[in-house]
């Protein structure tokens, strides 16, 4: 309901006796807002209660149909392919019978979730765009993305329950009043055949969030604790660096790697390899129990780094190796429990490790005979 606010306006002076005269004219229209406790538990779609508005065209199917539900009898059945020529595609419904919502404080305490499974294949993205609306038409919108919002790792013929909070919407104020919420809008993209249940606005808290993602990540494929990274069979395609430059060299000696370099006046004394033909490697839940070791020798003046680096260019140093504390010349084995080092504070993503990185810090000279991950 419309809240009307008046201000006097000036309409004339009686000449005779001085009297200025007023009328009340509507100047701001305000909205009524839903109290919160009745959004503790908001319904956009429930067994095909309320009413949800879709606009798919010739580009899609949208029902209630009783093939599957996840809790009730019926659930949204919806398939679309928007390549078919229509711009813009999707569907809707109010959390509040239409009335405006302030969602400014409670949006940091608030989450959309929905059930989601796929009507055939297994996917491992859901190509929709979800909007809190405004009352203007403005919106906030936001990319549900299942790698981040999905309770597993992809969909398939099983439910998935699918948790984002509110508090990952953007808020613009040119853009959108969040404090006149009117609905949340599903915009589609590409195409997919999905059912949808149990579409909610609920309570919900960073905490809960965390254990979310926690269960989540437990979820995901374990590394093998065991990687060996040098194979000289292969050094050539999996290092790069190979040659001669006026900062290094690096070639191979027999079957170990032979690196010379120099720092001074140099800024490219580094070189990298991977161990799993340039794709990623798996970290996950192995660096509580796996320890990196190389079996090397150096000149005395060797000082060089070795960096582990994701695919995000994440980077954390393994050694800080300087030679001159020990000159004996002789054959050593280095090794660094990884759970020594700090992952967490590094933002790496464990499942996406890229490479060794080993950049020389002075002058020097190192043969290694071996690098590999062990299992302590």
């Amino acid at each position: 309901m419309r809240k009307l606010i008046y201000i006097a306006a000036f309409l004339g002076v009686n000449s005779a006796c001085d009297v200025v005269q007023f009328q009340q004219q509507q100047l701001y229209t305000g909205y009524d807002q839903l109290p919160q406790e009745e959004l503790a538990e908001a319904v956009i779609f429930s067994d095909g209660k309320g009413t949800m508005w879709n606009s798919l065209f010739d580009c899609g199917d949208f029902k209630v149909s009783k093939e599957a539900a996840y809790e009730g009898n019926s659930s949204i059945k919806i398939s679309w392919d928007k390549s078919k020529g229509c711009e813009w595609i999707g569907f809707g419904n109010s959390f509040s019978n239409w009335t405006a919502v302030d969602l400014s404080q409670a949006r940091f305490k608030k989450a959309l979730t929905f059930y989601v499974r796929s009507q055939e294949k297994t996917v491992g993205a859901l190509p929709i765009v979800a909007a809190m609306e405004d009352f203007g038409g403005g919106g906030s919108y936001h990319f549900i993305d299942t790698k981040k919002y999905l309770h597993g790792l992809f969909i398939d013929t099983s439910w998935r329950q699918v948790i984002v909070p509110l508090w990952d919407f953007p808020v613009r104020e040119e853009e959108f009043d969040v404090h006149a919420v009117k609905q949340m809008q599903f915009q589609l993209e590409g195409g997919g055949s999905f059912y949808l249940d149990e579409i909610k606005i609920i309570d919900y808290s960073p905490e809960e969030f965390k254990k979310f993602r926690a269960e989540v990540e437990a979820m995901k494929p374990k590394g093998k604790p065991n990687q060996v990274v040098y194979k000289p069979e292969t050094f050539d395609f999996d290092a790069w660096g190979h040659g001669k430059t006026k900062c290094q060299t690096l070639n191979q000696k027999g079957k170990n790697i032979h690196w010379t370099y120099q720092a001074n006046n140099c800024d490219w004394a580094k070189w990298g390899i991977n161990w799993n033909g340039w794709y990623q490697s798996n970290f996950r839940g192995i660096t509580d129990k796996s320890v990196f070791e190389i079996e090397l020798k150096s000149t005395p003046s060797s000082q060089f780094k070795i960096t582990l680096e994701d695919f995000n260019n994440k980077k954390i140093v393994l050694v800080d190796y300087n030679k001159s504390k020990d000159a004996s010349g002789d054959w050593r084995k280095i090794r660094v429990q990884l759970n020594s080092a700090d992952f967490d504070k590094s933002g790496m993503q464990l499942d996406q490790i890229k490479q060794l990185l080993f950049e020389g810090n002075a002058a020097g000279e190192v043969e290694i005979k071996s690098i590999k991950f062990i299992e302590r």
